[in-house]
């Protein structure tokens, strides 16, 4: 018996190389579906590796060592059975689950469990160590009057070894509030650490024992969590005793935000000039810019230097001041205008249609009319782009900041942060965990404006290489 051959489906038309083929239209969708499923699983695939090393480093910020080898993702301020500990240390401390603290006339009771093997001798009760305060706390000194009493709770037999659990019952006997309270319990010798209450910060074995710290053990919940960005906030201070991490932030805002808007007032205008108007040397002067383009910016660094260390050619005076290093006109005037930003520009404003400029002429618009009441708001995806671009480039500028600036109260974020490590470097040694939750706080920024702001800065881009 012979089969029905099956009738041919919807034909439709596909040109290669100059010729038209005509194939089978589901056989053609299924295959843009797929080269369509292809393409985004790759773009996804890039931007997973891309974002890898922001996300290790985001969740490296919440572990008390992150230098730890084999790197992993676990950390004991992520989990959450630890947050509901530090909210119920935080209350019998300083009577505040989020904040915590150590409060006068508090009572305190931290469990501790060890594991030994089943036929040793059972050990002296843990040794426990109140610890100064950290320097960066804010907290008197010294360590405060604490009593401490160690009780023997219960042994748990657990095949070839005992569990054996304490509690440790902390009275404050003092008069002064502290934000935390540091310690230290030394276990028995040969011992294992099993659990705590809170998870402690370090776990060490030494000759003397199972060596267990916490830097705060009443944290609360907000103070245990965040507690690396709470340090990185705070810890350095200026003149006066004012938080210079803030100031850091509001210095860069500031410079990037003025840059953004005199690199769109000028590349704007230059972009228009060289894009709808004609005169003489228009060609010379696009090809000029093009070729600034490629000049690294590092081959003018020496010349910038020496145009602002006086004044830009006595321009300084104007403002009363004799050179304009350790100012902020420094950071900005240099890079006034943007030579890419410039070109971005011309090339979207040469794909808006010349129809609509020329029936603006008809209703009697002028060429600054035109510019402002047309082409500007035509440009806006551009504008969108460049601002973006603009924004970042400020945002992560670290070099020549770190060239024309001294004071540390004028600093920009990412000079900040390169003085931040070698702050703590020369105090405690690298604090890898305070460094890197700064510079999570220093991409956020930049990162929900780009969020914010995506759809524009795509469609700025690609609008820019139309032509009509």
């Amino acid at each position: 018996m012979s089969r029905r051959p099956k009738s041919p489906g919807e034909l439709s038309v596909v040109y290669y190389r100059g010729r038209a083929y005509q194939v089978d239209a589901r056989w053609l969708a299924r295959r843009r579906r797929v080269r369509r499923a292809v393409v985004y699983l790759t773009l996804t695939a890039l931007a997973v590796v891309m974002i890898v090393s922001l996300l290790y480093a985001f969740i490296s910020s919440f572990r008390n060592d992150p230098l730890s080898w084999p790197p992993t993702l676990a950390s004991p301020k992520l989990w959450p059975p630890n947050w509901v500990a530090a909210w119920r240390l935080g209350l019998q401390g300083g009577g505040n689950g989020w904040t915590g603290g150590w409060a006068p006339g508090r009572r305190l009771e931290l469990s501790v469990v060890f594991s030994l093997p089943r036929d040793a001798p059972y050990p002296p009760l843990p040794r426990v160590q109140l610890l100064a305060p950290p320097y960066e706390s804010g907290a008197p000194n010294p360590a405060p009057d604490t009593g401490v009493e160690v009780v023997f709770l219960a042994e748990r037999v657990n095949g070839e070894a005992k569990e054996l659990a304490y509690e440790i019952i902390f009275t404050h006997r003092g008069s002064i509030r502290y934000p935390l309270l540091p310690l230290a319990v030394i276990g028995p010798r040969g011992g294992r650490f099993v659990r705590a209450t809170l998870a402690p910060d370090t776990v060490s074995t030494r000759i003397s024992g199972v060596y267990l710290t916490w830097k705060n053990v009443v944290p609360g919940v907000i103070r245990y969590i965040f507690d690396h960005y709470v340090r990185a906030w705070t810890t350095y201070k200026g003149q006066g005793g004012r938080n210079l991490f803030p100031r850091w932030i509001l210095n860069s805002f500031l410079v990037a935000v003025l840059r953004v808007v005199l690199t769109v007032i000028f590349t704007t205008m230059a972009g228009y000039a060289l894009a709808r108007l004609r005169f003489p040397g228009r060609n010379l002067l696009f090809f000029f810019i093009i070729y600034t383009m490629m000049v690294p910016g590092q081959v003018t660094y020496i010349s910038n230097y020496l145009v602002v260390r006086d004044g830009v050619f006595g321009l300084s005076r104007l403002f009363g001041l004799k050179t304009f290093l350790n100012t902020f006109w420094a950071l900005f005037l240099p890079g006034l205008v943007s030579t890419t930003a410039t070109f971005m520009m011309k090339q979207f404003m040469e794909s808006i249609p010349r129809e609509i400029e020329e029936a603006a002429r008809i209703d009697g618009a002028n060429t600054f009319q035109i510019y402002t009441r047309v082409i500007l708001p035509l440009s806006l995806p551009a504008i969108a782009a460049v601002s973006i671009l603009t924004f970042q480039g400020s945002w992560n500028e670290f070099f020549w900041p770190m060239v024309v600036l001294t004071e540390a109260e004028k600093y920009t974020l990412p000079v900040g942060l390169n003085f931040f490590l070698h702050y703590y470097t020369s105090v405690t040694g690298s604090v890898w965990n305070v460094i890197l939750a700064g510079t999570v706080m220093s991409i956020l920024p930049v990162l929900i404006i780009y969020i914010l702001f995506q759809r524009y800065f795509v469609e700025g881009f690609h609008l820019s290489g139309i032509k009509q």
